[in-house]
């Protein structure tokens, strides 16, 4: 063998030796990068499974309560509000003064809309379709949503992806993780991460912010534009029989408008007649 096939084998060898070394140096590095996006993924279909098994066996539920009305976050006024609610989207609500008597009434029985104002006699019933309760709120959320905001679960959207945004959080995987126990006052670290959903443009839709107890304690919901819709602040929980359900929450736009509900009685698994979602006419 002459000096010059020895040398070609030595520089065949090299350039070998070179593209596997690199090769195996950057296969951590992919392999750690894919296991992350992975985890991600993981975690954010862990999360979600969470959000739609909390109170699913709940159906139909009664309250009263407090309605304040907010104007650029500043309080306006306040109002009694007493409501009976089955899933998924059949709601009724009534608003009344100081002293009881009925103010307006508003009924959803997944046929129709019902609107009353007990003041001055004014109904009409329309096709729910789309519908919101921005007449009634000032705020444009459906009647599905507001029903499970009521029964204590987070309105998802339809989505066709998902990006989870972790803040610091310890590790703890929610692939092994279960509702939290009851916590009144949402504490702890509450942005510990951030789940999105998006459409198939890849527009977020809605971001739901979780703390390190895996408690939902804020839900922003967006249009196909990316504007907000309505902001939903779960302010503080109770439970009620074995059921984990608001005490407190506050449901806004970026104008400031929209309303906080105090809830002081709450009953789960009420009994409900499907009638009660139908008004007619004051006579």
């Amino acid at each position: 063998m002459n000096g010059s096939t020895q040398n070609l084998q030595l520089l065949t060898i090299l350039i070998i030796s070179m593209f596997f070394f690199s090769a195996c140096t950057s296969l951590p590095q992919r392999i750690s990068k894919e296991s992350k996006d992975f985890r991600s993924a993981s975690e954010a279909k862990a999360i979600i499974s969470i959000l739609n098994s909390q109170n699913h066996k709940l159906k139909t539920i009664k309250g009263v309560g407090r309605l304040t009305f907010l104007e650029k976050e500043e309080k306006e006024m306040t109002t009694r509000i007493a409501w009976v609610a089955s899933t998924p989207d059949k709601i009724r609500i009534t608003l009344s003064s100081v002293s009881g008597y009925p103010i307006i009434s508003a009924a959803n029985d997944g046929q129709w809309f019902y609107f009353v104002s007990h003041a001055n006699g004014d109904f009409y019933k329309k096709r729910p379709t789309n519908f919101n309760m921005k007449r009634f709120f000032s705020i444009s959320i459906k009647s599905e949503d507001l029903v499970n905001i009521l029964i204590g679960r987070i309105p998802l959207v339809n989505y066709d992806s998902t990006d989870l945004i972790l803040k610091g959080r310890s590790g703890k995987d929610f692939e092994s993780a279960e509702v939290s126990s009851l916590n009144k006052d949402i504490k702890g670290d509450k942005n510990s991460c951030v789940l999105l959903l998006k459409n198939k443009w890849g527009n977020v839709r809605e971001k739901i912010y979780l703390n390190d107890r895996q408690d939902a304690h804020k839900v922003e919901m967006f249009d196909s534009t990316g504007d907000l819709v309505y902001r939903l602040e779960l302010i503080r929980m109770q439970e009620v029989k074995s059921y984990r359900v608001p005490y407190r929450l506050k449901v806004s736009n970026d104008d400031g408008a929209g309303f906080q509900l105090d809830l002081d009685r709450y009953w789960a698994d009420a009994s409900v007649s499907p009638s009660v979602f139908t008004l007619t006419p004051p006579k």
